[in-house]
């Protein structure tokens, strides 16, 4: 008798212990796991050459492509990331003016205005700088090799449509009730 009432109670012991392992997670818990994937993905994507990839990996990864032509397109790269990194600290800087001109007592919404025409020519010179590099590169490529270029997407992975219109919080989630909220 006390042997079947042990079992029995270590039976509901490992049984309680165990169910620890189905709760789930609280609201605001990172998910390690899809972390972990994302970032596998993003590796493989990098080093496979698959579609989805980082836009300079999809340069390289053209077949065909001689050592100058590869040599010739990693300069072109190197001098985009250097007007990327200017680009974005200019940016930076005037976002951070406008939000700390916006917050004061006094906002002198005409200088707020001045800030947001000068993000805005920033960004205008950016997507012609961004045409520019592109137009280079396939300057560079055959005729072949172009068709594979334009074929490619100029976004990096997780920044197409699709992802757009799924947004953030997946298919069949609930989405926010305006300006962020839920």
């Amino acid at each position: 008798m006390k042997t079947k009432l042990f079992i029995s109670f270590l039976m509901v012991f490992f049984l309680l212990i165990s169910s620890e392992a189905f709760a789930q997670r609280g609201r605001r818990a990172p998910d390690l796991r899809l972390q972990q994937r994302q970032a596998e993905r993003l590796y493989d994507h990098d080093r496979a050459g698959r579609p989805g990839q980082m836009p300079m990996q999809a340069c390289l990864d053209i077949p065909g492509l001689t050592g100058e032509q590869q040599d010739q397109i990693r300069d072109l790269r190197l001098q985009q990331l250097e007007r990327t990194t200017r680009h974005r600290s200019s940016m930076d800087e005037l976002r951070a003016e406008k939000r700390s001109r916006m917050i004061g007592d006094d906002a002198d919404i005409e200088a707020i205005h001045h800030l947001i025409d000068q993000m805005t020519e920033l960004r205008n010179a950016r997507l012609k700088e961004n045409v520019e590099h592109r137009q280079a590169i396939r300057e560079l490529l055959t005729d072949e090799q172009r068709v594979i270029f334009d074929s490619r997407s100029t976004r990096g992975p997780g920044r197409g449509t699709s992802m757009g219109q799924m947004g953030r919080h997946g298919r069949g989630a609930p989405q926010p009730m305006g300006r962020g909220r839920w």
